[in-house]
């Protein structure tokens, strides 16, 4: 089972493209997380979970929802992350929520991916983002061949110099970066309230036809790189820059 949650798209087109090779079902985590309810899973395949990277780890609520979920079947967990390009020490901290449930880690890669986080960086040209698919399809059928063999998953973007500051960089990007207080619309915005249908946190409300974020944020970019009419901004920093979604369906043969 392919378990995946995805802020942007990168993430759900992996998913989709490793449940199509390794014949299995996927499942949306956000959708799941929303609910508020506990989860329970049955897979006699191995289950494979997919997040993105954020500051060198799964974001908080995935773990958390990993953590929490019930898994009956198989034992075997295989981790996918997507990312601009560094993965940081995430594996570290997966391994250690397998064991904590008594599964078997079997093992985590990375997939670098189109820049997503809008209140940061600039998004890849249209011409970048199709030379960096074009990679990242080359791994994903990599990652599909292990899973079908029952293999060890290794990390082509393994960086064993940096994994010691994983445990600083996260909780210090958290705390100077991740808040919801700078998150605005513009007369542009219609209302349609798909802000609020795709926060995995429920933290978003219309009051009077607007947007009102609450408190809690994971700057997953759901909110501001899907609306419809642009109309979200992050303060002045995304003032100008392009939006980026993906919206691809899988698209990959086996190599």
């Amino acid at each position: 089972m392919v378990v995946y949650f995805s802020g942007t798209g990168n993430t759900r087109y992996a998913a989709e493209c490793i449940s199509e090779l390794t014949f299995d079902e996927t499942r949306d985590m956000k959708k799941l997380i929303r609910t508020g309810k506990r989860v329970k899973f049955y897979s006699n395949k191995p289950y494979v979970f997919c997040a993105p990277i954020y500051a060198w780890r799964f974001p908080p609520l995935v773990e958390s929802f990993i953590e929490n979920s019930d898994l009956w079947g198989s034992n075997e967990v295989y981790f996918v992350a997507t990312c601009e390009s560094q993965t940081g020490n995430a594996a570290k901290y997966l391994k250690a929520i397998c064991e904590k449930k008594g599964m078997r880690f079997m093992g985590f890669a990375g997939i670098p991916m189109p820049e997503n986080y809008t209140v940061m960086y600039k998004a890849p040209s249209k011409e970048e983002q199709k030379k960096i698919f074009s990679r990242a399809n080359g791994e994903i059928v990599r990652i599909a061949n292990i899973i079908n063999s029952d293999e060890k998953l290794t990390d082509t973007l393994d960086m064993k110099m940096l994994k010691p500051f994983t445990a600083m960089i996260n909780p210090w990007f958290y705390g100077a970066f991740v808040s919801s207080k700078k998150f605005r619309v513009t007369d542009s915005c219609v209302g349609c309230g798909k802000c609020a249908e795709v926060c995995p946190y429920k933290s978003i409300r219309l009051v009077d036809g607007r947007p009102v974020w609450g408190e809690k944020c994971t700057h997953c970019m759901s909110c501001i790189n899907g609306c419809p009419t642009a109309a979200i901004e992050y303060g002045k920093k995304t003032v100008g820059k392009e939006r980026y979604v993906c919206t691809r369906k899988p698209d990959i043969e086996w190599r």
